[in-house]
């Protein structure tokens, strides 16, 4: 809160204007909605919800008596609504296009924070996985305000246009020379190859085949003759038959 302090004459104890959906979803998560809201803004608070809002408290949702008792904590909220609307438009119209009453808004409505978001100088609050959350300061807001400070500063117009391109110009260089992340391209699709460990053969077919390898080389074998057996099967006279000749003649 110290940059709505020093930029937009916040003060304690600071307003903030409760949506009714805030509300309930403080009562289904079991949130001490007072005791979170001044945590989160750092100081004391006081808490308003507008008539509308107390209709919807007390018509709406499964945590009804829960989100009662809570609303009964805040203080009541005058809106010129004769006919009762729906809490969120109502909030969005207490505010007004200025926020001149310097309320914070806490709600859960998304329509309701973009439309406010517009709004210089605007904090918002919501609840975000049980947690209550003050929103970042937008980026323009920050701009806004440094040339405001630069007005009562008394700087001309044209200083001011040429601080504005100087830091546009360092924060795009900047931006130029941080690495930036190199994303893996999409192979094409297509016709995919087989895969390399389906393709390959068994171990069991591999047996299978060095057996039958194993047999046919042994029955090659039997089937070819060495060369004395050639020369007995062919009735040739071996050498020890030819020696008992030669001694007996």
């Amino acid at each position: 809160m110290q940059f709505y302090q020093q930029n937009h004459g916040f003060r304690e104890p600071y307003q903030i204007l409760v949506s009714p959906e805030f509300v309930l979803e403080g009562a289904a998560k079991k949130i001490d909605i007072v005791k979170a809201l001044e945590e989160v803004v750092g100081g004391r608070v006081r808490l308003f919800i507008s008539h509308c809002g107390i209709r919807d408290v007390r018509t709406e949702g499964p945590n009804r008596d829960s989100a009662i008792a809570t609303s009964k904590q805040f203080e009541k909220r005058r809106c010129p609504h004769r006919t009762p609307i729906a809490g969120a438009e109502c909030t969005g119209e207490i505010v007004g296009p200025t926020n001149q009453h310097n309320y914070c808004v806490a709600t859960q409505d998304d329509e309701l924070r973009k439309k406010l978001r517009k709004i210089s100088g605007m904090p918002l609050i919501h609840i975000s996985h049980s947690v209550v959350v003050l929103e970042p300061v937008p980026k323009q807001a920050k701009e806004e305000s440094l040339e405001q400070v630069q007005v009562k500063m008394g700087l001309p117009e044209l200083e001011r246009k040429m601080i504005k391109t100087v830091k546009t110009k360092a924060r795009d260089a900047k931006a130029a020379l941080a690495p930036r992340k190199h994303t893996k391209g999409k192979k094409g699709k297509g016709p995919k190859g087989p895969n390399p460990l389906s393709v390959q053969k068994s171990k069991k077919t591999k047996v299978a085949a060095k057996k039958a390898t194993g047999a046919g080389a042994k029955k090659a074998g039997a089937g070819t003759k060495r060369p004395r057996d050639e020369a007995q099967d062919s009735g040739a006279p071996s050498a020890k038959k030819k020696a008992g000749a030669a001694n007996s003649s």
